[in-house]
C-alpha cells in the first residue's frame, strides 16, 4: 500500500491517510450520530423537517434499495432528483453499503456505459413514494463500511472520479474548521447536486456541522455567484485570495481544494508554471481508468494541469 502512487500522494508529509483524523467511521454514521444527537433540531428550515425526520426518511430509503437488491459495493446512479430526495437518497445509498454515482449532464450517457450501473434512479414516482412510506423508519446494517470504502463515483471530463468516505468526510471537516460553521449558523447553498462540491456543501456539511439550511433565512451562503458569502470556483486557473472568498474546486482533491490561497486541511499545494502539485487527504481513490491515473499521480504526488 505504501509504495502506491495514489497512496503517496494521499499522504500529508508524515501524516498518512489513517481512521482516526475523523470521528465518523463512515457517512452513514455522520447520519446517524448527528441526527440522534440533535434529534429535535430543523435541519431543513423552510419545510420544518427536523435531523430525526431526516434519518428516519433516509432508514426509509435504505430499506428501499435493499428490497430492491441493492448491496454494499454496487453502483447506483441517480440524476434529476430535488431536494431534500437527493440528500436523502444519497445517505440511504451510503447505508447500505453502495456507491453513489453522479455525473456532468453533458456525460451522462458516457457514464452509464463505462460505469453500468446496478440501478437508475432519474425520478421517484408516487408508486415508489407510496412503497418508501411502508418501509420501516428503521434500519439494519447488514455491512461493515469502512472509510476507505468507495463512496462516490463523479463522471466529469471523460474521467470517473473514486471519492472514499474519508475522502468525502475530510474535506467537508476542512471546509467546517476553515470557515468555522457553528450549529447557530443557517446555510444556503446554490450549487448544482451533481457535482462533489454539491455532495460536500449540500449534503455533509449540514450534518457535520450541526446546522440548518433554508433559501430564505441563511446568514451563509454558498453560490458561484459573486454576491455570495463564499463563492465557489468550479473554472480556476490560479488560487487568489478575493472577496467574498473565493472556495476553489477541484473534484479530483474530493471537492474544496483551498480557500483562496490557503489549502483545505490536510493537503499541501505546489503551483508550478503549468501545473498544480497536490498532496494530502482529499486526494481522490484514482480515476477509474489507469491509464489515466498514470499520468497524473507523479513522484508520489497528484499533478494537475492549470
Amino acid at each position: 500500500m505504501k509504495n502506491n502512487p495514489i497512496y503517496k500522494a494521499q499522504c500529508f508529509g508524515n501524516i498518512e491517510p489513517i481512521e482516526y483524523m475523523v470521528p465518523y467511521p463512515n457517512l452513514r454514521a455522520l447520519a446517524v450520530g448527528q441526527c440522534i444527537k440533535f434529534s429535535n433540531s430543523i435541519l431543513y428550515k423552510d419545510i420544518g423537517m427536523t435531523n430525526g425526520t431526516f434519518l428516519k426518511s433516509i432508514n426509509k430509503y435504505a430499506n428501499w434499495l435493499s428490497n430492491n437488491g441493492i448491496k454494499k459495493s454496487d453502483k447506483v446512479f441517480v440524476k434529476n432528483i430535488p431536494l431534500p430526495i437527493m440528500e436523502i437518497l444519497s445517505y440511504a445509498i451510503w447505508s447500505v453499503g453502495a456507491v453513489l454515482v453522479i455525473s456532468n449532464e453533458k456525460e451522462n450517457d458516457e457514464a452509464l456505459h463505462k460505469i453500468k450501473p446496478d440501478l437508475i434512479i432519474n425520478e421517484i414516482t408516487e408508486k415508489d413514494k407510496s412503497i418508501i412510506k411502508k418501509q420501516s423508519d428503521d434500519y439494519i446494517e447488514v455491512s461493515s463500511t469502512l472509510l476507505l470504502d468507495e463512496a462516490v463515483i463523479y463522471f466529469n471530463d471523460g474521467n470517473g472520479i473514486l471519492l472514499s468516505h474519508y475522502n468525502l468526510l475530510i474535506n467537508t471537516y476542512g471546509v467546517q474548521r476553515h470557515l468555522n460553521i457553528l450549529h447557530k449558523d443557517v446555510l444556503n447553498i446554490d450549487i448544482a447536486q451533481n457535482t462533489t462540491a454539491g455532495i460536500v456543501l449540500q449534503t455533509i456539511l449540514p450534518l457535520y456541522a450541526g446546522t440548518s439550511i433554508s433559501d430564505k433565512s441563511a446568514n451563509i451562503t454558498f453560490s458561484t455567484k459573486s454576491d455570495a458569502d463564499y463563492q465557489v470556483k468550479f473554472e480556476w486557473t490560479k488560487l487568489s485570495d478575493t472577496k467574498p472568498q473565493s472556495l476553489y474546486v477541484l473534484p479530483e482533491a474530493t471537492a474544496i481544494l483551498a480557500f483562496g490561497r490557503t489549502p483545505n486541511h490536510i493537503v499541501s499545494i505546489i503551483g508550478g508554471k503549468d501545473n498544480f502539485t497536490i498532496n494530502g487527504h482529499s486526494v481522490m481513490m484514482g480515476y477509474l481508468d489507469d491509464k489515466e491515473n498514470n499520468k497524473v499521480f507523479k513522484s508520489g504526488s497528484l499533478v494537475v494541469e492549470k
